[in-house]
């Protein structure tokens, strides 16, 4: 697979068109229940995808949490949201239950949707960033409390924006742990490329 070169950066987030497309659409993906899934039923609509170290992740949650709550400003723009991750059914659904998430949750153990577009890289020594773990620690302030920790952590955290096609159109990629754009930069980069269709 590759891509063209970064054109206008938004924030650290980057455009650019895959010359050689993954068929997202065939990733078998699953729901926090456990039924097989994809991003097929997505086809045709604009897709905002946060991809979430893992679904226990205290920063990933609050961002997932206030995607979910901005839903209405991405869905003006014709563009689904999602959130997946590699693990943690359990929290996804608690995000559910008990949060009342609302936007599909799925998960990818395979890490395929990283990895085809691009956000496969993991965290490495950046997890010890200390601003990583100031997130953690703020969100705490949040009402957030510690879930149990899964193989996901080391993932780096993600935005992906695909078009109706799925073709990745715009990406983020974390540089530590809580390490996500603001939403406005999101919605504002999504503007942009449907504008530009």
């Amino acid at each position: 697979m590759s891509r063209a070169a970064p054109s206008s950066p938004c924030e650290r987030g980057r455009s650019w068109t895959m010359t050689t497309a993954p068929d997202l659409g065939a990733v078998p993906l699953l729901t926090p229940t456990g039924q097989p899934s994809s991003l097929e039923p997505f086809r045709g609509s604009w897709l905002v995808a946060q991809l979430v170290r893992y679904f226990g992740c205290l920063p990933c949650q609050e961002w997932l949490i206030e995607l979910d709550r901005q839903r209405p400003r991405f869905e003006a723009h014709g563009a689904t949201v999602v959130a997946i991750g590699g693990s943690a059914d359990y929290q996804a659904r608690w995000l559910m239950q008990e949060r009342g998430v609302t936007m599909p949750l799925l998960l990818d153990p395979d890490q395929r949707v990283r990895d085809a577009v691009g956000l496969g890289d993991p965290l490495g020594w950046r997890m010890l960033d200390p601003r990583g773990v100031a997130s953690y620690a703020r969100t705490m302030t949040h009402g957030f409390r510690p879930q149990r920790i899964t193989r996901d952590t080391v993932r780096s955290p993600g935005v992906v924006i695909l078009d109706p096609g799925l073709v990745p159109r715009w990406q983020f990629l974390g540089r530590r742990i809580g390490d996500y754009p603001a939403h406005s930069s999101v919605e504002s980069a999504l503007g942009s490329r449907v504008r530009g269709i």
